[in-house]
């Protein structure tokens, strides 16, 4: 009995050891990026159409979260707009036009904030990214 307990002990330690030093799963979710190529005023300021640059691993799709925030005068136009791609491993254009909440102010021409939320996955995992930059409405 003693002899089975130890020989389980051994083998107990010997799997878990190995387990320790196998090498993790890689997801192919990285690495990658976004970025506003352009933003055009649409529609007298009803909404802004958002040129992005994405850049993921091939065979992974890539969903895009954009919303635009600008000041008018004294009020704010704001929207959102989301989009799905799959990727192609290069830089590729992912084009989304931005509504503007209508209970806001219209957009207009000048400095706004994009912040963009990417979510790339593939068939094992996600990576999720939120970033802002400044952007010019023209």
């Amino acid at each position: 009995m003693r002899r089975c307990i130890a020989f389980l002990a051994v083998l107990a330690t010997a799997l878990t050891g190995t387990l320790l030093w196998a090498p993790g799963a890689q997801a192919a979710t990285g690495p990658s990026s976004t970025r506003v190529v352009t933003a055009d005023r649409a529609a007298a300021g009803e909404r802004v159409v958002v040129t992005l640059s994405a850049t993921c691993p091939a065979g992974a799709t890539i969903k895009v979260i954009v919303t635009v925030t600008a000041a008018n005068d004294t009020r704010i136009a704001q929207g959102t707009r989301q989009k799905m791609a799959d990727c192609t491993g290069a830089a590729q254009p992912i084009e989304l036009r931005v509504q503007r909440d209508p209970i806001g102010a219209l957009f207009r021409v000048g400095e706004a904030t994009a912040n963009t939320v990417r979510t790339v996955c593939d068939e094992t995992d996600c990576e999720t990214i939120p970033f802002d930059e400044t952007i010019r409405i023209s």
